[in-house]
């Protein structure tokens, strides 16, 4: 009884940050470090605008704490606060619900990332579209639930195997991002001998420390092959053909 009281407050007190955008701004500020790093932006931008001036229907799929104003916002655990809770491979729609579905580095917090693909791409319309975020040189994170990394070739060529066509890919997060957190976590590492409670407090110390650091992504990003030492990837696919995927 206890615990759920306690679960019942705890929705309550984030329910009502997240609604004091400003607060809700300065407590992820604290608690994840002042800046998240320089990212390529444009063409997660250009999409949604083409699908607001053309009414589409968005799914946010792996919302987690991330809510997006226009989009169905769904996740795994009511505990996120999403508008559906619902599993990725049984998702709670019909076939051909959404015009465009997004997934922000969630697919490598799946350990089998092609049938997720296959499975929800069920509640896609015929040329309905994926966008992600997927992650290359990131260590590991989300306490151990996190089992891949991609080249950005490797996961288009994941992508067509469930029959998706690649519009368009590039680096999403830089090599000043890789950097940062490899150095960051590796120092945390030396400092606590591996003492757990002691390596969390100092890489939280060190994410602040460090943060400099992301600043060398204004110029790295831009130069040639910086996308082969790239932290992450967006990726653009079109579902190539009406024919119902799932397990």
């Amino acid at each position: 009884m206890a615990l759920a009281q306690l679960k019942r407050m705890r929705r309550r007190a984030r329910d009502w940050l997240r609604s004091h955008r400003q607060l809700y701004r300065l407590f992820r500020i604290v608690k994840y470090g002042p800046f998240s790093g320089f990212t390529q932006e444009a063409p997660r931008r250009a999409l949604l605008k083409r699908g607001r001036a053309a009414g589409w229907r968005l799914l946010y799929l792996g919302s987690g704490g991330r809510r997006q104003p226009g989009m169905v916002n769904l996740d795994i655990t009511d505990e996120t606060g999403p508008d559906v809770v619902g599993d990725g491979y049984r998702l709670p729609f019909a076939d051909g619900t959404f015009d465009a579905v997004v997934c922000e580095y969630v697919i490598e917090h799946v350990p089998d990332p092609e049938g997720f693909m296959a499975a929800a791409s069920r509640v896609l319309k015929p040329d309905g579209y994926w966008y992600l975020h997927v992650p290359f040189l990131q260590p590991v994170h989300a306490d151990g639930i996190d089992y891949l990394r991609w080249t950005r070739r490797g996961f288009e060529q994941a992508m067509a195997r469930v029959g998706m066509e690649i519009v368009e890919s590039g680096s999403h997060t830089g090599p000043a991002m890789a950097l940062f957190w490899i150095l960051k976590d590796t120092l945390a590492l030396l400092l606590s001998l591996g003492w757990r409670p002691l390596y969390r407090m100092i890489r939280y110390l060190l994410a602040w420390m460090l943060t400099p650091i992301l600043l060398l992504d204004l110029l790295l990003r831009h130069l040639p092959a910086a996308e082969d030492l790239a932290c992450g990837y967006y990726v653009i696919a079109r579902r190539k053909t009406a024919r119902r995927y799932g397990p």
